[in-house]
């Protein structure tokens, strides 16, 4: 009981959710990094960056947080998508600027809106 206690006192808890085949899907917040299966299947369901528009095919772009990571975002499948870097940065820099909408179950799309200066868009 006492190494129970110990382990208690010491230890991380990591939440892991994995496929049928012990490929980790979900990690919560202990892990920012999508793993090699995440990546995969997120590519399986986007086949371009997930801003409106952008043509970069999936297979070029980083796998991004829906939630941003730094604000609290889970590092899980269903929370994650295809951004190009472009986008990743600008979506960090400027979140006013981009609108975030569900397309599927665990699909996420963004719309870029651009910049508003005193409630008005710049153009």
């Amino acid at each position: 009981m006492t190494d129970v206690h110990r382990l208690a006192r010491t230890s991380t808890l990591i939440r892991l959710i994995m496929n049928a085949q012990g490929q980790v899907l979900d990690m919560g917040r202990k892990v920012r990094l999508a793993t090699p299966a995440q990546r995969r299947a997120v590519l399986a369901r986007y086949a371009t960056c997930m801003v409106d528009g952008c043509p970069l095919p999936a297979s070029m772009c980083q796998v991004d947080h829906v939630d941003n990571w730094s604000d609290g975002g889970r590092t899980d499948l269903a929370k994650l998508g295809p951004t190009c870097q472009h986008h990743n940065r600008d979506r960090y820099r400027h979140p006013d600027r981009y609108i975030r909408r569900q397309i599927g179950p665990d699909r996420w799309a963004f719309t870029y809106t651009g910049p508003y200066r005193n409630g008005r868009r710049i153009r």
